[in-house]
């Protein structure tokens, strides 16, 4: 898109000072993101995002939902006066119709940020203290909207309900693709064993009235910001934040993070569960997290991880029987490749459960001494 266009939807933005120019930025697969520089040292740079409103259908609840949550987590930043000083949060800045996005006469939505300058993020985690600082991240990001009482919308509704994606499943076997479902012989099989375990996780939730709270639903590695020491300050990417129950967001990180390889390794010997990543993020994680989880929350945690990793696995393996219609592929039988993935990665994430167990209970009560 050409940067005089771009111009003229940045001003209709409430922003200050003069644009030197606007070109493309990071590489995410969604929504499109610019930079936009100003000529000004006390101005500052803005970040514009035109957002993919055929995968986010409903903008104005979306647009809701993030507006709440960075202006709680800003109120509660600004009347902190201990808090810690690494932490940054983001920044909306209102169209000039006093809304939080723009549309332009494309139907095109359009939203802008402040830019957070020296700041980095990473691909991949290559240290146990990148870890820690993620799980505090994630921690300190839960906490903070835990008494967040305004109501967001369910913009994805059902997101992680294994009820849902199961019958998601047996409506792609249905379609009844022979040269598909033979080539997921084993996997059908694997997940056939494991579904009532899956489905009676996901239940408990609800049995033992875990507190629905607000969640981010997308907790990879590149979702969390860090200053140029490592430092972790704070979440981007709120585009699927809404309510949810916090063992999404721990689960997810986990399925990624402390997963030793790609998520579309074909050569299965390379993907296993590391342990010392899932060490350091946990506590972490804790660290920030107890100060408002419920005993039943951390009685439900240790198996997130596995929950998160099954769903995301059963969803790949759904696209590939459906014939690849949700996740873009690069390849043949991607998402089969990803499936097995991360059904290995399950498989791992079993063996060391019972560690997994005993590793949070000894963060949330430490022995004295």
């Amino acid at each position: 898109m050409e940067e005089k266009r771009l111009l003229s939807v940045i001003q209709n933005f409430k922003i200050s000072g003069y644009v030197l120019g606007i070109r493309p930025y990071g590489a995410g697969h969604i929504n499109d993101t610019y930079l936009v520089e100003t000529a000004e040292t006390d101005q500052p740079d803005y970040i514009l995002q035109r957002i993919n409103h055929k995968i986010f259908q409903n903008v104005p609840e979306l647009m809701h939902n993030i507006a709440i949550v960075i202006n709680h987590i800003r109120k509660k930043e600004d009347a902190d006066s201990g808090s810690d000083p690494f932490r940054i949060s983001l920044r909306l800045i209102e169209s000039v119709n006093e809304q939080y996005f723009y549309v332009d006469e494309d139907g095109n939505y359009w939203r802008a940020f402040i830019f957070l300058k020296e700041t980095r993020i990473f691909e991949k985690v290559t240290n146990l203290a990148i870890a820690e600082e993620a799980g505090k991240a994630i921690g300190h990001f839960q906490n903070q909207l835990s008494d967040l009482k305004e109501p967001l919308y369910e913009t994805l509704p059902r997101f992680h309900s294994m009820n849902r994606r199961w019958d998601e499943f047996l409506a792609a076997l249905q379609l009844n693709k022979p040269e598909r479902i033979a080539e997921a012989a084993s996997e059908i099989t694997e997940v056939r064993r494991v579904k009532d375990r899956m489905i009676s996780y996901h239940r408990s939730f609800k049995e033992l009235a875990i507190p629905v709270r607000i969640t981010h639903n997308d907790t990879k590695i590149n979702n969390i910001l860090f200053n140029e020491q490592g430092k972790s300050l704070c979440l981007i990417d709120l585009d699927t934040v809404m309510p949810g129950y916090i063992h999404y967001d721990y689960g997810d990180a986990l399925r990624t993070l402390a997963c030793s390889s790609e998520e579309d390794e074909m050569d299965l010997s390379k993907v296993y569960f590391q342990f010392n990543l899932f060490k350091a993020f946990t506590r972490g994680y804790i660290k920030e997290a107890k100060r408002f989880l419920t005993r039943d929350e951390i009685t439900l945690l240790p198996f997130s991880p596995l929950y998160l990793t099954f769903i995301i696995g059963l969803r790949f393996l759904t696209d590939h029987l459906n014939g690849d219609i949700y996740y873009k592929i690069h390849k043949p039988s991607h998402n089969l490749v990803r499936a097995r993935a991360q059904f290995r990665l399950f498989n791992s994430m079993e063996t060391h459960l019972p560690e997994i167990q005993k590793f949070i209970e000894q963060e949330v009560s430490p022995k004295k001494g």
